[in-house]
């Protein structure tokens, strides 16, 4: 029984260390580390403000396998390349280099994005809300398809679903807020060179925030087109020309 174990103690001495010497040492090289030097090279790639590369994914950790020498600690080293591709999606080759030779290369890819001015939410907004300029920002978002909207264009109409902070506003995701509806009694008032003149009409068209609506004057007995310009209350100013 005592021959047998030290057999094995001797046995196990004998193989670790060719198992070592076999096995080397594994580093790992940073997915980051290889992603900032492939950022170096896209920097330099021609692009302006509305347009920017972006990674298409991101650069996983890389597991080197090194064989150490007696005092000595293995030098790993990365080198990027000039971008290969065009100029709506590149790949930066990135070299990894041990002890000055080249063990790996990995392919960062990079896509050209574009980017609009657009109004974003503000603060998270709920399904049904009557937007307002305090609801809306403008910020630079990238480009979907779909144009930029501005704060103007929004203000007045109400929202269809719930919006983040931050996220774009379309007018697909509005609808108008009707303040003035059809058969409903609104203030007319009519301007013309400084002079104000107010009376009740009937709306014939439904209307939001800004929209041009047709009221009928009972007094006259005659339509006329304003622009609403708030509940119930339509605006016509006439200072530039006659109206019939």
């Amino acid at each position: 029984m005592m021959r047998s174990l030290v057999a094995l103690v001797v046995a196990l001495l004998t193989l670790a260390p060719i198992a070592v010497r076999a096995q080397g040492s594994v580093l790992t090289v940073s997915g980051r580390r290889i992603a900032q030097a492939a950022s170096r090279e896209i920097a330099d790639l021609a692009h302006d403000a509305d347009h920017q590369y972006v990674a298409v994914s991101v650069v996983p950790d890389q597991v080197v396998t090194v064989v150490r020498q007696a005092h000595h600690d293995a030098l790993i080293s990365l080198d990027a390349q000039s971008p290969i591709g065009t100029p709506s999606f590149v790949n930066v080759p990135v070299a990894i280099n041990v002890d000055g030779k080249l063990e790996r290369t990995v392919y960062v890819g990079y896509r050209m994005q574009q980017y609009v001015e657009t109004a974003v939410a503000a603060h998270d907004i709920v399904p049904g809300t009557v937007l307002s300029a305090d609801d809306l920002v403008m910020a630079r978002v990238p480009y979907t398809g779909r144009p930029g909207n501005g704060i103007g264009a929004l203000v007045g109409r109400k929202l269809s679903g719930s919006l983040l902070k931050g996220q774009p506003v379309t007018i697909a995701a509005t609808t108008v807020n009707e303040i003035v509806k059809a058969g409903a009694t609104v203030v007319l008032i009519v301007r013309d060179a400084g002079v104000q003149v107010s009376a009740d009409g009937i709306a014939r068209t439904s209307g939001g925030l800004g929209d041009e609506v047709s009221v009928y004057n009972p007094s006259t007995h005659k339509a006329i087109s304003g622009t609403v310009t708030a509940p119930n209350t339509v605006e016509l100013d006439i200072s530039g020309g006659d109206q019939e």
